[in-house]
């Protein structure tokens, strides 16, 4: 069956999000969350269900086999990166998840500092089952050129330390690490348009 990428309706996201929630509920940086495998698969489905409040990326992308959403790549525009924007005295919410994914996020907001202006490029996740098909390559050029059509002299992306190998076989480099708040490294990338 072909697969194909464009613009997911805003009406799709609790089926995107809730298909990027499978896609991570299991990565161990997650753990932190909760040992409880199904209190962390809630909590995980529930922060992907809700990451379009209080704003929804410039773009959002998806991979569709026939109707079915299969993958998604969020898109944020120059000068409009999420990370960017967190003032780190200003918590958006605060029951105990939410301030956990601050300090997250505040951790990956220190990766873009030495940036110049960009566009970013995340999350962005497959179904689970369906990994390892292109999906995510597809996903990730369809997102780059997106995020380049702005003409940024950057497009910035996050990830794990085990997609380095993915990210650069897409054209991406490394350009620093950092340690969440939980011990778990994560890698910033940049590929220039």
């Amino acid at each position: 069956m072909e697969v194909t990428i464009g613009e997911l309706p805003a009406a799709r996201w609790p089926e995107a999000g809730a298909m990027a929630g499978r896609a991570f509920w299991r990565e161990d940086y997650n753990r932190v969350l909760s040992e409880d495998p199904i209190e962390r698969f809630t909590i995980v489905q529930d922060i992907y269900l809700r990451m379009n409040d209080p704003a929804p990326p410039a773009a959002t992308l998806a991979a569709f086999a026939g109707d079915h959403v299969v993958g998604v790549a969020c898109v944020d525009a120059a000068g409009a990166c999420y990370f960017c924007s967190l003032d780190p005295t200003k918590p958006t919410r605060t029951d105990p998840v939410s301030q956990a994914l601050f300090g997250v996020n505040l951790a990956i907001k220190g990766l873009h500092v030495d940036l110049p202006a960009h566009a970013y490029i995340g999350p962005i996740a497959v179904e689970p089952t369906l990994q390892g098909h292109g999906i995510g390559r597809r996903l990730v050029e369809a997102a780059f050129d997106r995020a380049a059509d702005d003409g940024p002299p950057t497009v910035a992306l996050d990830c794990d330390p085990r997609l380095v190998g993915f990210y650069e076989s897409c054209g991406f480099r490394p350009v620093g690490v950092t340690t969440d708040p939980y011990g778990f490294d994560i890698i910033g990338l940049r590929r220039d348009p």
